[in-house]
């Protein structure tokens, strides 16, 4: 059982009231001259206030166009002006000579029916969705056809609802206005700017000092030098300040050695113009496996410093977007599957800025409210990231004729009704390969698919969105499409091993997964007309994302390695064993007693992690950083956890484990040397050097580093312990009332049956009287 968390701050506020007093001037109306100057002033700021109302209302008239997002279009001056071509607002059809008569309306027939239309603006015709519905809904034909009569009408017959049929109540389909690229994105989405570069022509230099002002904002590289400072970066290291050398981050003995497996990712160009294909075409696999470019991270060396050395800011994800951006990977407490969080990158270029006044949107980008992306061209190339967040089914198949690699399964896309049972909600192929020190050699010893921790769909939906994501990328506010975490079950063979660490050799893993994406396009449909069928959903006519349409029957997944991929993943240790005990130790002498107050309420399931903590805490800290917006920098880290952890310790956490965000700002200092004040069972640092991609405000920013930090600490920690916390350091949970300590609070959230505990977030000033 996961953890409950806690979010909160202090849970009582005391506002200080300012009072403002204005000061008066007073005539004894004797003074007429001052009586005449404070008229003047009184007109003056009369019509200072009539000009800015004036002006206002012009910028609003003028300027202020809205964006169609499914909603009425401005009917006003300037939404006419500036309407892009081919789009006609409904007044503009309305002007015509008052002599002209409506064409008579009669009720439409089967022989209205117009099945080569196509059906609602979808990428099929209305004889495919007859059909379709023939198959699925059970219905027979001439039912099939007069229940969709009103959506496929020969052009110039109006529709005549019968007095004993009501209009039906369904909003028209809102699908993404199809663009013409210019030549730029053209070249940008087929993916021919990277697949054309000479590999042997990239100059791999040291990276260089990046400005922090622009990070999220506008990547100003042309392709070589995208694919230069990832292979650079590959090859000096990820990061632009270097904490590999610091004590905290040396490996206390091992790693990985020459002869053993390098993380390698294997990046494949991505043709985005081929999405408008249906059924959506196969990639040939020799074609492929010759364009793929494999970048090698030698610097990935240490289980122990995984998570410092993992290529996160500079990655090869700028290469190939249906990778998955990994910030961590480990596997969980019981040893059947290896969890990764990964982030989505396309959020960091979400970055808006206004269009001047009489400026054109540039070809086939789409504006929103008077706003395009600054890097639009790295917002819409980032697309695929958005896909990985869906599930897609596919089917084991046996390929005819194929040889080598009899024991790979082999996959196509197929429905949620052909799919297979470990199939049927996926996106990762994930190979196991085991590597012998002996002899060197490496093999593969299981296969199995991805599993998602997190139905992004089904969340979107219960939230009351309309879309889980857009082509436009305009979706920052959904915050849930942030994070992807997913998870790749352990061959059951290797359990025991991986649970008790011992598949890691001296700082360094003998297992290895490979990950394979399985690369289809986003679905910008609403996520309730692709449900899986454990939801039971049942609608009338929402199940409109037809797989068999889109897909195809026949599309096969090319082979693993012919396909673009993650490989040689380092499998280590479970969390605790990395950072809090040793190996070997027995786990069990940790658990927490049973407490005879609270030990009926506890939900422990058969086989879950142990539980050694009551109560902890995450937070995600630096010794120095900027605020939101680079609005502020903040140098004195180091006092504020200081302060925190000794509070927090008295205040009754069990333990606090501190993710140290420093090495994204300095390689000069950490918060090690405060963490070593205290002791080792109740402090722990990870080291955690990776940036913020994008510290704008609001919808436009994305704190990826942030975000999967409490993510890491929350999946990796959160199961051995009852209750955990999530803060920030300038955050106090303080115990009132009846309670004495953190404990007492959480035995009573378990009497009281309560999950999730959430405090106001509110400012505070001390109390003063309490102090001594």
């Amino acid at each position: 059982m996961r953890s409950k968390t806690v979010h909160s701050q202090l849970p009582y506020s005391f506002t200080s009231k300012i009072i403002m007093g204005r000061l008066s001037n007073f005539s004894n109306g004797r003074n007429v001259h001052a009586a005449k100057k404070k008229k003047r002033r009184r007109i003056s700021l009369i019509c200072i206030l009539a000009s800015i109302a004036v002006t206002y209302l012009l910028f609003v008239s003028l300027v202020m166009v809205g964006f169609d997002g499914g909603k009425k279009e401005n009917d006003g001056w300037a939404a006419s002006q500036l309407r892009p071509p081919g789009r006609r607002n409904a007044k503009d059809d309305v002007v015509k000579s008052h002599q002209q008569q409506p064409p008579e309306k009669k009720l439409a027939t089967l022989d209205d029916f117009c099945g080569s239309c196509m059906f609602r603006g979808m990428n099929f015709n209305c004889d495919e969705r007859i059909e379709w519905v023939v198959k699925y809904k059970k219905m027979t034909k001439t039912e099939a056809i007069m229940d969709n009569l009103e959506y496929c009408l020969k052009e110039g017959v109006p529709y005549v609802v019968e007095a004993n049929h009501p209009p039906k109540n369904i909003s028209p389909r809102t699908q993404p206005e199809k663009v013409e690229l210019g030549p730029e994105l053209l070249t940008l989405l087929s993916g021919s700017f990277i697949k054309d570069i000479s590999r042997d022509k990239i100059a791999i230099a040291p990276p260089k000092t990046t400005n922090g002002e622009l990070e999220g904002l506008l990547d100003m590289r042309k392709a070589e030098d995208i694919l230069g400072s990832v292979l650079s970066a590959a090859k000096y290291g990820d990061r632009e300040y270097d904490t590999s050398n610091s004590d905290a981050t040396k490996s206390e003995q091992g790693g990985r050695t020459a002869e053993m497996p390098i993380l390698t990712a294997y990046c494949e160009p991505v043709n985005q113009t081929t999405w408008e294909i249906k059924p959506l075409p196969n990639r040939p696999g020799p074609t492929t496996k010759d364009s793929l470019i494999p970048v090698e991270f030698p610097n990935v060396k240490s289980c122990k410093s995984l998570q410092a050395q993992w290529p996160i800011d500079t990655p090869p994800v700028d290469i190939d977007p249906f990778l998955p951006w990994i910030h961590d990977v480990f596997p969980s407490a019981d040893g059947k599957s290896v969890v990764f969080i990964a982030q989505n990158r396309r959020r960091c270029f979400n970055g808006q800025r206004r269009l001047q006044v009489g400026e054109k949107v540039p070809q086939g980008v789409t504006e929103h409210k008077g706003y395009i992306h600054i890097d639009y061209k790295k917002n819409y190339f980032m697309r695929p990231q958005s896909a990985l967040f869906q599930h897609v089914p596919v089917k084991k198949i046996t390929v005819d004729n194929e040889k080598d690699d009899e024991d790979e399964p082999r996959y196509r896309l197929a429905s949620h009704e052909d799919a297979d049972p470990d199939g049927m909600e996926t996106r990762m192929i994930c190979r196991f390969k085991q590597f012998d020190s002996n002899t060197g050699k490496l093999t593969v010893v299981g296969y199995s698919l991805s599993v998602f921790e997190v139905d992004y769909d089904y969340h979107t939906f219960r939230k009351g969105y309309l879309h889980s994501a857009t082509a436009a990328g305009y979706d920052n506010h959904m915050i849930w499409q942030s994070q992807l975490i997913f998870k790749c079950p352990v061959p059951q063979e290797y359990h025991e091993q991986v649970k008790s660490g011992h598949t890691v050799v001296d700082d360094y893993s003998t297992l290895f997964v490979d990950l394979i994406p399985i690369r289809t396009p986003p679905r910008y449909t609403p996520p309730r007309e692709f449900f899986p069928p454990r939801y039971n959903f049942k609608g009338e006519k929402e199940n409109l994302f037809v797989a068999d349409h889109e897909f195809g029957k026949e599309h096969v997944l090319p082979k693993i390695d012919e396909s673009g991929r993650w490989e040689n993943i380092p499998v280590c240790m479970p969390s605790l064993m990395t950072h809090v005990v040793t190996k070997g130790d027995d786990l069990n002498s940790l658990i927490l007693p049973p407490e005879l107050s609270i030990k009926n309420t506890i939900d422990i399931l058969p086989g879950a992690a142990p539980k050694i903590h009551k109560v902890i805490a995450c937070t995600w800290a630096a010794t120095t950083f900027r605020t939101r917006g680079n609005r502020a920098q903040v140098d004195d880290g180091k006092r504020r956890l200081q302060e925190w952890l000794e509070f927090n310790l008295l205040s009754g956490f069990d333990h606090i484990y501190v993710y140290d965000n420093s090495g994204a700002f300095t390689n000069e200092d950490s918060l090690a040397d405060v963490i070593d004040l205290f002791d080792k069972t109740q402090v722990t640092r990870v080291d955690w050097p990776c940036k913020i991609c994008s510290n704008r405000d609001g919808n436009e920013g994305e704190r990826s580093s942030q975000y999967a930090a409490e993510s890491s600490c929350r999946l990796r920690f959160g199961a051995h312990a009852r209750w955990l916390g999530s803060f920030d350091t300038d955050e106090y949970l303080v115990p009132m009332g009846d309670f004495n300590s953190m404990g007492e609070v959480v035995d009573k959230f378990d009497a009281d049956g309560v999950k999730v505990a959430v405090f106001k977030s509110s400012p505070a000033k001390p109390r003063f009287d309490l102090l001594e």
